[in-house]
């Protein structure tokens, strides 16, 4: 199977997001694809030690503050956060967001 079609159920609601993790395992082994929806952004300052994140925005407006350099996004956008690089984001936001390694949960920490 090639195509995969976004999952109806979200994988996570969790810090003011939601997501739909794309289930691509057996495809590729080294990128994670997952649908981010927020009404308000992530509730929380993180930094993702491992995985390179890649945000494209579908639709809506926001902002991403990394390494407490704040940037304006809107659709159409790419917002790229290099490994180990504290962010948040805030804005009503439809994403797709890649990563590379997959994200892991032990991987990442929470700074605020």
């Amino acid at each position: 199977m090639y195509v995969i079609h976004e999952p109806s159920e979200h994988s996570f609601d969790k810090v003011g997001i939601q997501g739909k993790i794309f289930p691509a395992r057996g495809l590729t082994e080294s990128l994670n694809f997952v649908r981010i929806s927020t009404e308000t952004g992530h509730e929380t300052k993180i930094i993702e030690h491992e995985s390179t994140f890649c945000y494209y925005v579908l639709e809506g407006e926001g902002y991403f503050e990394i390494n407490d350099q704040r940037e304006d996004c809107a659709k159409g956008d790419l917002v790229v956060i290099p490994a180990g690089a504290p962010f948040i984001y805030k804005g009503k936001l439809e994403m797709l967001l890649v990563n590379n390694p997959p994200w892991r949960e032990e991987q990442e920490e929470t700074i605020s």
